[in-house]
């Protein structure tokens, strides 16, 4: 008897629960951190919307997912500036989808995590999840693998074709209805995969894949409004099949950050460990509409506040608080809508005991890990080593920055806010805290050299 039988009657007389081989060949070339749920997205604390929040946006999306606006496009474009919470919406959605049966898939692009800044597992992470969402179609997703285990290194279109459209056919062909509730697929930071054609491969993949389907396929996907972006979504093969929706004023982003902001500083007096030399009627409702304003529409601008005032348990928010109020205003309209952003990241960074020093971890976390393939220094132990630090400097240069970088119980570095790289390479933005790329990678030519001519130990422990 063979193996492959075994393990075929195995699944049968087993719970829903059991995984075909090729569902494991899938999950090793899935992408996890990319699903909205996982344990990487909790521990990076992912957005999701503030209660009683973006209920417009959200209304609107869930129009279209149930047909009743732009019946013909079964693809809606999500786009913002940087900060604008396009994040915390796909998220929110996603949990709204899961609850009524409607998710299929989801995958989170993020520039810092090699497994989901590219579109090597796009594909593959999203069949993982369709299979695991109709346990119907799992039979016909492994027997795709196991006909060709190679299907991973093609094209996406062939990984599109082979995982999920034939399945979902074949499925189809057997009486099983896709008409009673929509299906969804959600990507989300479109704009945070590497290489502006592989962005317009994904997009132009899932059109050539699901136009001509009968399936009630939903895909959702947000990104920054880049260049590139706006010229594949308004190209002719995507636009007739295309919503778009801007996250602008429109849904007035202002009511929703002005509450934010107000539970948010509720929870601050409730809750900080210096309560009780906080007056209980701070801030008042003068300064949170002086912060909703400087907001500029963008919610990073309320949350990193928010982070920053609250998030030292050893100094007083009301304190923190005043240094965020005596930032300069913007310089005129052109700064927008960075403008407020850009003065937070200066008076946080302003307050470090030492800059240099500081821009030395930020020049690797910017500039040499996006320079170099899969990055080099991902914890506080690499960066201590890569920069020939005493342990702990690291850790000590990032404690300064908790508002907007992470170092969690294992020195694991996560930048929190993407923006601010953007901010740090663009000298009109970020002037004296600015970071050379031509000048950094030169320093780094030099430390790698100096690497080089460094004693190696063999394997009795004797420098060699």
């Amino acid at each position: 008897m063979s193996r492959r039988y075994v393990l075929k009657t195995l699944y049968y007389q087993s719970t829903d629960s059991f995984l075909f081989e090729g569902l494991d060949r899938l999950a090793e070339n899935s992408a996890m951190g990319a699903l909205y749920g996982s344990m990487e997205r909790r521990r990076l604390d992912a957005p999701k919307c503030h209660p009683k929040t973006r209920l417009a946006v959200i209304d609107r999306l869930i129009d279209w997912m149930t047909g009743r606006i732009d019946g013909s496009a079964f693809i809606l474009w999500l786009y913002g500036a940087a900060g604008a919470g396009k994040s915390a919406i796909a998220h929110t959605v996603a949990e709204m989808c899961e609850q009524r049966g409607w998710l299929l898939a989801t995958f989170f692009f993020w520039k810092t995590a090699s497994e989901r800044n590219n579109e090597s597992r796009v594909v593959a992470t999203v069949a993982y999840q369709i299979a695991i969402a109709i346990p119907a179609v799992r039979d016909r997703i492994e027997a795709a693998v196991d006909h060709n285990p190679r299907i991973f290194d093609q094209s996406i279109d062939a990984q599109l074709l082979k995982l999920i459209v034939e399945p979902l056919h074949q499925l189809q062909s057997t009486g099983f209805s896709f008409k009673y509730c929509p299906f969804v697929i959600i990507m989300d930071g479109l704009d945070e995969c590497q290489g502006t054609a592989a962005q317009s491969d994904i997009v132009k993949s899932l059109v050539s894949a699901f136009y001509r389907s009968p399936l009630r396929v939903r895909i959702l996907i947000s990104s920054r409004p880049e260049v590139n972006l706006q010229s594949t979504f308004s190209s002719s093969a995507v636009r007739r099949h295309l919503s778009q929706l801007a996250l602008s004023n429109e849904y007035c982003p202002n009511e929703d950050i002005y509450r934010f902001l107000e539970d948010s500083f509720e929870k601050i007096r409730d809750e900080h460990p210096l309560a009780n030399h906080i007056p209980s009627s701070w801030p008042s409702s003068d300064v949170l509409h002086e912060l909703t304003v400087k907001s500029s529409g963008q919610f990073i601008f309320a949350s990193t506040t928010i982070k920053y005032v609250g998030g030292d348990l050893f100094e007083l928010p009301t304190r923190r608080l005043d240094v965020i109020r005596r930032l300069q205003p913007a310089r005129g309209e052109e700064d927008l809508p960075y403008a407020e952003l850009n003065s937070l990241y200066h008076h946080v960074l302003s307050k470090v005991r030492n800059v240099a020093k500081v821009k030395q971890v930020l020049e690797v976390l910017f500039v040499v890990n996006q320079s170099v393939e899969e990055g080099t220094v991902h914890s506080t132990n690499q960066m201590d080593a890569f920069l020939f630090w005493q342990p702990g400097d690291t850790q000590a240069c990032l404690s300064q920055l908790a508002s907007v970088i992470e170092c969690d119980a294992e020195g694991d570095i996560t930048v929190l806010h993407t923006s601010l790289s953007d901010f740090l390479l663009d000298r009109t933005r970020s002037h004296h805290l600015y970071l050379c790329e031509e000048t950094i990678l030169g320093d780094c030519a030099a430390l790698a050299m100096r690497h080089m001519c460094q004693p190696v130990a063999n394997k009795h422990g004797e420098l060699s």
